[in-house]
């Protein structure tokens, strides 16, 4: 590992300089010349990263569109005033719901402190990952649906579910299947592979057919390149390479079955430890040392291979937590890598740590070079504040989304604990609640940057001209000059919708 590689990794600034807010970029008086240099080469490192992906997303997330408003005789609606509103994203920014689970399950539906949290929630986010373990670890508090054979248990699943429904939000299940241990009940283990089978298919029929047109996204798969196929379990030693072939075999019987039951829902295959390097050498149960480097090359293979058995998945799931910050160049040559396989990428579980910020400070290049690694560990350095942790973590949310977005490749975005990250509920208080720098920034970006709102009044032909992001929306239009009465009518702008379409209203 380089002298860089230790400073990138061990320091407070895990991500580089890029993502630094500019109270940090101010306070370089008392260093040297040439670290100021250096400082001012690190933040500028990724700027034009970030400008080409905030150009792609107004290529490749927004379309042109031409309306022709016409009166209730089919002739042009001339110099009309009229509202054209983004009802909801194409794309689906979402977190995932083991909290609001959590609460539901302590609480109830009724709960005051539930209903707060969603409606946070829902302030910012247009989708939703509902959970539903078919067991978890223990000490683990998340959604457990059968941990007990024969008492399927599926009422936080459904309460999300109808949740997320009833407020338009897109609902995404996690996970279908995960082959590991702590996540397959213990009691499968007393029947052999074939009886196995039959539990595992009696699961997936009934959460999927039992959800069908209510959940329409499922990580079918869960992080099948470090575990073992399902015949293997008690022989795991993680990281687990199982063998091509047996995965292949166990991931096409699993979407053979939910597509069965719901062939127009979204399943993905959901998998970790690909974004950055990891801070150790892992050795696997064949001998082989695995990097990130390799599990990109596996997933590729992965997918060519069910391809070739007519059982590839609808997208890819990219996780987003490892224990680096990922630069932008890095992030983005990431995604057109693992584009590779032909199909949609979904960024799955992203969150932001801030560990390295907590126990690092400000951490500069030396006069004359690298540190060494002795040296780096021995240089004393100011710790970093509370508040200049969310704030440098809402800046990096901030450009991470950014880039996501900005992709081609990338179709949906789900957090792993935005609210976590966004929020701070009071215990002593509940339900009152803080809103943070990271919540700012996303809701920032979502609901302002990233949405349409115009106020338009049509020509001589009836005709208004907009360019908007692709979704859902409303062209309302005043039933009476004199009131504030509106009269919506509804239309989709995505890459298939014409580029002018009419719509002929009640107006004389």
């Amino acid at each position: 590992m380089s002298n860089r590689r230790i400073f990138l990794q061990r320091g407070g600034t895990a991500a580089g300089l890029a993502f630094l807010p500019q109270w940090l970029l101010a306070e370089k008086g008392q260093w040297s010349p040439k670290q100021r240099d250096w400082l001012r080469e690190q933040a500028s490192n990724d700027d034009e990263t970030l400008k080409a992906a905030r150009e792609e997303i107004s290529r490749i997330r927004m379309r042109d569109l031409e309306i022709q408003l016409l009166n209730s005789e089919g002739q042009p609606l001339r110099q009309a005033t009229v509202e054209v509103v983004q009802l909801q994203h194409q794309f689906s920014f979402g977190d995932c719901n083991p909290k609001m689970d959590s609460i539901f399950r302590k609480e109830g539906a009724n709960s005051e402190y539930l209903k707060q949290y969603r409606k946070v929630f829902s302030s910012v986010l247009n989708a939703v990952n509902s959970t539903c373990y078919w067991t978890e670890r223990p000490r683990n508090n998340m959604a457990k649906t059968e941990e007990y054979l024969g008492e399927p248990m599926y009422d936080g699943f459904a309460d999300t579910v109808d949740w997320g429904n009833a407020n338009g939000l897109l609902v995404k299940g996690h996970p279908l299947f995960w082959p590991v241990d702590k996540a397959i009940p213990d009691w499968i283990l007393r029947y052999d592979y074939p009886t196995q089978l039959k539990f595992l298919e009696v699961r997936l029929r009934q959460l999927v057919g039992r959800f069908k047109g209510k959940v329409k996204m499922w990580d079918a798969v869960n992080e099948m390149l470090w575990e073992p196929a399902f015949k293997n379990l008690t022989s795991r030693q993680w990281p687990h390479l199982e063998t091509m072939d047996n995965i292949v075999e166990y991931i096409s019987f699993v979407l053979r079955i939910v597509r069965q039951e719901d062939p127009d829902a979204v399943y993905l295959l959901n998998d970790y430890g690909l974004e950055t390097p990891w801070p150790s050498d892992l050795t696997s149960n064949t001998g082989v040392k695995v990097t990130h480097l390799l599990q990109r090359k596996r997933y590729l293979e992965l997918i060519k291979a069910l391809k070739a058995a007519g059982s590839a998945p609808n997208a890819l799931g990219l996780q987003g937590h490892g224990q680096d910050w990922q630069m932008p160049t890095d992030q983005m040559a990431y995604y057109s890598e693992m584009a590779a396989a032909g199909l949609p990428i979904h960024i799955t579980e992203f969150w932001a740590h801030t560990d390295h910020l907590k126990k690092a400070g400000v951490m500069l290049k030396a006069d004359n070079g690298d540190f060494t690694a002795e040296q780096f560990q021995n240089q004393g350095a100011p710790k970093y504040t509370q508040k200049q942790i969310d704030e440098m973590q809402a800046e990096y949310v901030k450009n991470y989304l950014t880039c996501a977005f900005g992709h081609p490749a990338i179709e949906a975005f789900f957090f792993w604990g935005f609210m976590g990250m966004a929020t701070e509920f009071k215990k002593d208080d509940l339900p009152a609640y803080e809103l943070k720098p990271v919540y700012h920034a996303v809701k920032a970006l979502i609901k302002k940057e990233w949405h349409t709102q115009k106020r338009l009044t049509t020509n001589g032909e009836g005709i208004i001209r907009f360019r908007g992001f692709l979704g859902k929306y409303s062209v309302r239009i005043p039933m009476d000059p004199a009131s504030n009465v509106l009269s919506g009518h509804s239309f989709s702008l995505d890459k298939h919708t014409a580029a002018r379409i009419s719509v002929k209203t009640m107006l004389p």
